[in-house]
């Protein structure tokens, strides 16, 4: 099932993911300026990130047994990804290659704090995780399908403030202004956006 309403908060400013995160602060980030600049890397980052998220973080989690760092692994995982997301080859499932980062994520999280798994099932799980998720079953396909469908049939001032949110990785204030939108709805417009876009997924996905 494709998760598009639990999006967790993501640390800012992807470009200096990196030195942000090992310093323990977070950076600005720019906003792109014009839509043009949300090219169609970014709104496959945005479905990738979105369709994927229950199964990076359940792998997290029975690596690290620990749901709140789960939680901050995974949105290291997102930033490393959309780091990254220059050197993923497109013929190829995202999944796997999602997972493998963060395997590797949690394996520095391990080396930051000075510990090791307590033993070796969390590894085994995961080199599982990443093998069954080489195949896509026909549901994961028509539910990609539907998300992009109904991704399009957004005003395209709603499709913006999605792709600036989960594409490019902005929030906050940077968020309001980029998007022209007040900063205090900002939370409710992205809540009802997710509802809308998970009763429509429902709905294609029923019809066929």
């Amino acid at each position: 099932m494709i998760v598009v309403y639990d999006l967790p908060s993501f640390v800012n400013n992807r470009q200096d993911a990196s030195a942000s995160r090992n310093q323990g602060t977070v950076a600005p980030i720019n906003a792109p300026s014009t839509m043009e600049a949300m090219d169609n890397r970014s709104f496959q980052s945005f479905l990738n990130i979105t369709e994927n998220r229950s199964r990076i973080l359940a792998m997290i989690v029975t690596m690290v047994r620990d749901f709140d760092v789960a939680e901050d692994l995974f949105q290291e995982t997102v930033l490393e990804i959309l780091h990254s997301e220059e050197q993923f080859d497109p013929t190829r499932s995202f999944t796997p290659w999602a997972c493998g980062i963060a395997k590797n994520v949690v394996h520095q999280y391990w080396r930051r704090q000075k510990q090791s798994p307590a033993n070796g099932l969390g590894e085994m799980i995961a080199d599982l995780a990443m093998i069954s998720a080489e195949g896509d079953d026909e549901m994961w396909h028509r539910e990609r399908k539907a998300l992009r469908s109904c991704f399009q049939k957004l005003p395209s001032r709603m499709q913006r403030l999605l792709l600036l949110r989960y594409g490019h990785n902005i929030k906050g204030p940077e968020l309001a202004e980029s998007a022209a939108c007040r900063l205090g709805s900002i939370r409710t417009t992205l809540a009802r956006l997710r509802f809308q876009l998970r009763q429509c997924i429902q709905a294609k996905t029923a019809e066929s």
